[in-house]
């Protein structure tokens, strides 16, 4: 059953990231009443989402006094936050009485690659799962679109710098990025699809392609010509070493890169009407800056 209304009032938490700001904005586009939680409420993006109607509050889950007081009056809490902050978010529900819980994972806890990240996403989870609320787990894959998402945001830049790139291994590793205005989606429509309480899903792009085919789709997109430079993993492992934090990059991010990172995506295509578009189409907007959040949500001013 899918409501044709959405909850009155919701608290996203993770207002501040690129996945958080869309949110709002994007429930407010759909009338819903939105809290943004935020430790720097005057920061740009706490600008963006007054302008857009969102009620800003200063706080966030270390400081759960903060938490409650911002759940109060919700319907519904998005949490687009670090899963590892579960058990402050589950308390807080509990104690206002808030039984509606989204919360946003991470397909990293398929890892093999083992690390305190991959221990955290599962814990986090586990504490949403055995809990008395009203859950949906969203699990996105490498979610990519925005000159802030840390992901493809950092290989377009290096693109643009140089004419080569660099890949442990031999690149056929399998990827399976998710474009993240339909993360967003996912994110919010459940809120209207009861069925899904209980339930937890994977969000991934329609097709899993190899690392390296989805590389020559970014310099295709950037329009550079970009040689890349296989190295052996070995090679890679030490520049972590040391080289890591200058190029910010871990042991368990060049042991990822080996990894088969493809999923199964029917169910959230059955029960979320999730519907991930294609990644030559979506990477070419990133490319262009047409996916930026200015670009498509306008402030209130703006709009005609």
């Amino acid at each position: 059953m899918i409501l044709n209304y959405y909850p009155r009032r919701v608290l996203v938490l993770g207002a501040s990231g690129f996945v958080g700001e869309r949110v709002c904005l994007r429930l407010r586009r759909a009338g819903v009443e939105v809290v943004a939680l935020l430790r720097e409420p005057d920061a740009p993006v706490a600008r963006g989402l007054r302008a857009a109607g969102c009620q800003v509050r200063r706080g966030d889950t270390t400081r759960r006094w903060t938490l409650w007081e911002a759940m109060e009056g919700c319907e519904a809490v998005i949490s687009c936050a670090p899963i590892g902050t579960a058990n402050a978010v589950v308390q807080g529900c509990n104690r206002v009485g808030l039984e509606r819980l989204v919360c946003l994972s991470s397909t990293r806890r398929y890892s093999r690659v083992r690390d305190a990240s991959v221990e955290e996403v599962e814990r986090g989870e586990v504490l949403v799962s055995q809990s008395e609320l009203q859950w949906t787990i969203l699990r996105p894959t490498m979610i990519f679109g925005a000159l802030r998402d840390n992901n493809l945001a950092r290989v377009m830049d290096w693109m643009r710098r140089r004419a080569w790139f660099p890949v442990f291994g031999d690149g056929r590793a399998k990827v399976q990025p998710v474009f993240v205005e339909d993360v967003v989606s996912a994110a919010t429509d459940v809120l209207r699809r009861p069925h899904t309480i209980g339930r937890s899903y994977t969000l991934a792009g329609p097709d899993a392609m190899e690392w390296r085919a989805l590389l020559a789709e970014v310099a295709v997109a950037c329009d550079r010509e970009v040689r890349l430079l296989h190295l052996p993993l070995g090679m890679g492992l030490l520049a972590a070493d040391l080289l890591g934090k200058r190029l910010n990059l871990t042991r368990e991010n060049v042991l990822r890169q080996q990894e088969n990172r493809a999923f199964e995506i029917e169910d959230a295509r059955r029960d979320l009407g999730f519907d991930p578009r294609p990644f030559e189409t979506t990477v070419r907007l990133m490319a262009s800056g047409a996916a930026e959040v200015e670009r498509i949500y306008p402030a209130v001013a703006e709009r005609s």
